[in-house]
């Protein structure tokens, strides 16, 4: 092969890899993700081989995306219509980004898990005097909050104050309180399984388009930084 064809070639691919990314919105957040993902893992001592099996669960999953869309793209342009099989050819694909995903989150668990609960615990039990008290306290700040931003938002465009805004109140107070859960209960374990919750709550918002996702992300990091606040500052 010609060297001046492997470079156009080697140009053709990373512009296929930016292309994506441009273009679609689960090639933005895998790619987050994974830029996410191997700077967190810098904090932890993972050896040789974890490292590499992170590497892989990580490119595995953008390598299934890249293909999803090269297909799709690909279904498209033959026909606009639907078609049973297109329509399997896609689900195919997707069914395939799905397989990778659930493999990196598994791979992660194990990887990460142990670490971050011992991590956690260390990082809890340095926080004094958190109790019932000082959740109310963030829980009412949160609504506060909630109220002003949605009011502000509703002078600005109109319609309901409950129906969408500027923030989820639904994600805030769910976040906050599994922050206020957090502390509380100076667990790691029981900390995963509050902020899982807290997490459907504004997943569940989105479902049911209610929220666009940048207003349920605001609720959540309002709601867990009003919790942390307090309990730190004030505890």
């Amino acid at each position: 092969m010609k060297r001046g064809n492997f470079i156009k070639s080697f140009n053709h691919a990373v512009q296929g890899i930016i292309s994506a990314i441009h273009s679609e919105r689960n090639m933005k957040f895998h790619y987050a993700a994974a830029l996410g993902v191997i700077a967190f893992s810098l904090f932890f001592n993972l050896s040789r081989i974890e490292f590499i099996t992170l590497l892989f669960a990580v490119t595995f999953v953008i390598v299934s995306e890249l293909f999803n869309t090269a297909i799709e793209r690909t279904i498209d342009m033959i026909t606009e219509g639907y078609h049973p099989l297109a329509k399997l050819a896609k689900d195919v694909s997707a069914g395939a980004v799905l397989l990778a995903g659930i493999n990196a989150a598994v791979t992660g668990y194990l990887l990460f898990f142990d670490r971050i609960i011992s991590f956690s615990d260390v990082v809890l039990v340095r926080i004094k005097n958190s109790g019932p008290h000082l959740t109310l306290v963030a829980i009412a700040i949160v609504l506060i909050l909630t109220v002003g931003l949605k009011l502000h938002k509703w002078h600005e465009s109109g319609g309901s104050y409950f129906q969408g805004g500027a923030v989820s109140g639904h994600s805030a107070l769910a976040f906050c309180m599994a922050a206020s859960i957090t502390f509380i209960s100076m667990n790691g374990f029981i900390a995963a399984l509050a902020f899982g919750l807290a997490f459907l709550v504004a997943e569940s918002r989105i479902e049911g388009e209610i929220h666009k996702p940048i207003e349920a992300v605001a609720g959540a990091v309002l709601g867990t930084a009003i919790a942390v606040i307090i309990f730190v500052w004030m505890g």
